[in-house]
Parts: structure tokens; sequence; C-alpha cells
């Protein structure tokens, strides 16, 4: 059991403890993972009971999205909040599903991504649900699916073409209003050689040894060009070499290996400019070496780039100061949905939620108690800030 506080507990920390005890483990990572479906269910029937008109849009099977609504006549000042209902694996976190207070913390896989936004969004919701004068225009959530992975629901949710005038997507931001984070380029870099026995080496050529030129050129040339650029709110665009594999049997000489590769960009790169240009340099300084290199794509990302002036910026500004919280603009070195939004659908996004990204993924994932009371209370005033400025 949870162990309780001693004051009143907000609203949305009650759901937070809900929602950490449903494994929603996405299942890309895991086995055992059971998917978003448990969780949608959870939130389908909080918010039917609220007077929400909520809509399943199926992903994959057994994996919905959740579309809930609060129409109240400005459909052309919607706001959108949106937040992902999976998780990584449990991992060796214990008692991982089992809610757990303890130094002003609240501990659980989900915790502080994203659970905590989540919950704080459904708050705002609901409590605008009951008085829906408080709303500044319509509101829509979007409790999505697949975000730790390939960020299909996302995708999947923008299909629908609805009007949107403005968004705030919940990751662990601190309670810092985000404008900007990096994107990213995924890659798997191969390296052809050709096979032989061991007692003969000079008959082949190893992929391996082929492979070492490679990492060793993005070590000492690319990392430290990357690292002499600086963007002011997300820092420096990195590259790092994430897995390798190679050989089939200690005897023979290696005639592939593959390494995966992060590559993170900021805002003003594109990802499928970066990941060309990668490639053909690559190739270029390498093949006179002898290395024979193939790349093939895994995933690219955008980058966002929020203007400091667009509505949604003023109004969560505005909406931090009155419930008492720094209007201070960042950037953050993760990627989420949002940039999504911007890229394909032109929608101004922030990113806004409880929790830091040092707690997610952890083995003892947290979020600060008193963050998802105030990102509660950020939401909802946002929600009547937004259309109103």
């Amino acid at each position: 059991m949870a162990i309780e506080q001693t004051k009143t507990k907000h609203p949305a920390l009650t759901m937070l403890e809900e929602m950490i005890r449903i494994q929603s483990v996405n299942p890309h990572f895991d086995a055992t993972g059971q998917g978003e479906q448990a969780m949608s269910d959870y939130v389908e029937r909080r918010c039917r009971a609220a007077g929400l008109t909520v809509t399943r849009q199926s992903v994959f099977p057994g994996r919905d999205n959740l579309i809930i609504e609060l129409r109240v006549g400005k459909p052309d000042k919607a706001l959108l909040f949106e937040a992902h209902m999976d998780t990584v694996t449990l991992g060796a976190m214990p008692n991982a599903l089992e809610p757990a207070y303890r130094d002003g913390k609240l501990y659980g896989r989900g915790a502080c991504d994203t659970k905590g936004s989540l919950a704080g969004m459904l708050y705002a919701m609901e409590r605008c649900a009951r008085q829906p004068e408080l709303a500044g225009g319509d509101l829509i959530l979007c409790a999505s699916v697949d975000e730790e992975h390939a960020y299909k629901g996302l995708l999947a949710f923008m299909e629908l073409d609805m009007n949107v005038a403005g968004a705030v997507v919940g990751e662990p931001t601190e309670l810092g209003i985000t404008v900007a984070n990096k994107g990213c380029v995924r890659v798997a870099m191969t390296t052809h050689g050709k096979a032989a026995h061991s007692s003969m080496p000079a008959e082949g050529d190893s992929a391996i040894i082929q492979m070492m030129r490679v990492i060793r050129f993005i070590h000492e040339k690319l990392e430290p060009e990357l690292a002499a650029r600086v963007h002011p709110l997300c820092g420096s665009p990195t590259i790092v070499v994430g897995t390798i594999r190679g050989g089939t049997q200690i005897n023979i000489v290696p005639d592939r290996c593959v390494i995966e590769v992060d590559r993170r960009i900021i805002p003003g790169e594109r990802p499928e400019i970066v990941e060309r240009e990668l490639e053909e340099r690559l190739i270029r300084e390498l093949s006179p070496e002898g290395v024979k290199l193939t790349v093939e794509r895994l995933l690219l990302d955008w980058a966002l780039d929020t203007a400091h002036d667009e509505t949604i910026v003023t109004a969560a500004r505005r909406a931090a100061a009155d419930v008492g919280l720094s209007d201070r603009i960042r950037g953050v070195t993760y990627g989420c949905d949002a940039s999504k939004l911007q890229e394909f659908k032109g929608i101004s996004s922030i990113v806004y939620g409880p929790g830091s990204i040092a707690q997610a993924h952890t083995n003892d994932e947290w979020v600060p108690v008193s963050d998802v009371e105030q990102a509660a209370e950020f939401y909802l005033r946002l929600a009547q800030t937004f259309g109103r400025v």
C-alpha cells in the first residue's frame, strides 16, 4: 500500500497513485509489457464519469489513443493537452507498481515520465468539465500510446486533423516552460569485410577493424566539432555509439560489424539533412582507408523551436505567474511529441510537467509531490488563460 501523507491529498496525486499501479510498459521494450490498454480504460472511466466526450483511436491491436474533448463553443481557440501512457520496462526497480511516498517524493514507474503530467492534465479537464465557464477555449486531451518507442500514437492523432490553436505536451521539465528541445537521427552503420579462417587472417578483411576506424573518426573528429556548437537553450549537438555487434565465432575473421548511432540535433538542424551529411562524410573520408560502409535509417526526430512570442508561450507564462510559479523559458536535451506537432501540423507547442528527466527511466523513478500539485494547478490555469490572451 502507498504510504499516505498527513495533509489533504491533491486530486492529481490520488490519480497518479492509481496510474502507477497500472502496468503500461511499452511491449517494444519487454515481452511482458502489457501496453497502454489498462491505462486507457482507467482514463476513459474517469473522463466519462466527469461528462467529457471520449473517443478511442486504435493505433495497434489492443493499444488505443484516447481523445478527450470539452467543447465550449470556441473551436478557434482550442488548447491541446498531450501526454503519453506508456512507460519503459520495470527493470530492476523494486515495487515498481506500488506508489510510495518518501521525503516529499512519490516513487513508482511512470511517476515522472510521464503519468504525473497526465494526472495533472486530467485534473484540469475534470475541473473544467464541472465548470465549463473556466475554459478560455475548447479543450482536447490526447492520452497517447508508443511515445517511448516511435511516437506512433501522436502520429495517428495528427491524422485526425483536429483544429488546435496551441498545445502543451506533458514531460518532466522541472516546472519550466520549455520552448526548445533536441531531436535525433538514429542510424545503423554496417562495415562489410571478408570472412577467412583465423589461422590465415591475411586472406580476409576484418569488418571489426574497419569499424574501429569508424568509431575513432566519430570520437576524435565528430564529437569535438559538435561540442563547439552551442544552442542557447539546448546546448550542443551530440553523437553516441550505443551498440556494437560483430563476428560469428572466435576462429573466423568477421565479415560484418554493426553499430547503432544516436545523433542528437539542436534547433536549426534538419534530421534528414544531418543523416545524409553524416553518411556522405563518413564514406568520403574513410573509404580511402579501406572502410566499406553502409548506413540504414532507424529513426528521425525533429527539434522543437517555438518562438517566445507565440500565444501558447504568452499564456503559459501568465498562467505560471498567476499560480506563483516561475515563468522562465527553457530548453531540454531530450525529445518528445511536441516537435511533431510543430513540424507536421504547424501547432505552436510547449513542453511542461513535474519532475526531472534525471529521474525518468531509472530504477528509483520518482517525482516531487509538490511538482505534481503545482503542475496540475498550472494546467488548470493555462486552460483558463489560453484563448483569453
